[in-house]
């Protein structure tokens, strides 16, 4: 099993001159917590384990797919998810869940169209699911249908107005459409809510710099270089902070 060494939940930011149009997008996920009192440390091994014992529990198999899918084999979770569709429903799997998992695989593929076939199987069973309704947003983004994207998002919104993930989408799709002043107002919004997320702060400080206010750009550049772990992430944000300041003109930076 080969492992692709992208996760869409944890990207690095592309150099700052292409980011307007291809920001990595981070995709709303569910995860379960796996607390097994210290006894094992790999979750792939874990739930493998687990299916062996109970080959016919639905849960556990969606559970090894989650874990496969976040370490990486795709084919592999695909696998399992199958098996729970086949597998008799004892209603410890939602559809919503299963549906979901599904289609973060594909989109992880980059199977686009099978990734939005998914969501939408998912919404059928939970129309007014807020994760589901921005998953799809950012596929849409991703195939650059705003218009689209931009009713997903807003759908989620209006279930859970305060969610993070789909005031940032709203950010991504204003910043597509270069409609920069409401790409800034989503994306601080985002970072409100969420403070925790570094690739938020990346997004407004690069909406910040196209309606010039460079000076508050350059802050969040900064709250994202210093939350940020990737050396290589750390050295294009240190880079674009060095462009902010030469846009500035050599003025002082104000804290």
């Amino acid at each position: 099993m080969k492992k692709k060494k992208q996760d869409i939940r944890q990207s690095t930011p592309l150099p700052f001159p292409l980011m307007a149009l291809f920001l990595i997008i981070i995709v709303t996920l569910t995860a379960l917590s796996y607390v097994r009192n210290g006894i094992y440390l790999n979750h792939v091994t874990l739930w493998a384990d687990i299916t062996k014992r109970s080959p016919e529990k639905r849960r556990a198999h969606e559970n090894y797919g989650q874990a496969l899918s976040s370490a990486g084999f795709y084919k592999e979770a695909l696998r399992e998810f199958r098996i729970v569709q086949a597998l008799k429903d004892d209603e410890s799997v939602p559809a919503r869940d299963l549906y979901r998992e599904i289609g973060v695989v594909y989109y992880r593929l980059e199977r686009y169209d099978d990734a939005i076939i998914a969501w939408q199987q998912g919404l059928k069973d939970s129309p007014n699911d807020p994760s589901l309704l921005n998953n799809l947003s950012v596929v849409m983004l991703q195939k650059k249908r705003y218009d689209d994207a931009s009713r997903y998002a807003l759908s989620a919104l209006s279930v859970a107005p305060y969610m993070p993930q789909a005031l940032n989408t709203m950010g991504q799709v204003h910043l597509a459409k270069k409609n920069y002043e409401k790409a800034v107002e989503y994306f601080l919004m985002a970072v409100e809510r969420d403070p925790d997320v570094p690739q938020r702060y990346w997004n407004a400080a690069f909406a910040l710099e196209q309606v010039k206010k460079y000076n508050k750009a350059y802050q969040y550049a900064a709250k994202y270089a210093a939350m940020e772990q990737d050396p290589e992430a750390r050295k294009r944000a240190f880079r674009y902070m060095e462009h902010l300041k030469n846009v500035m003109g050599g003025q002082s930076i104000r804290h």
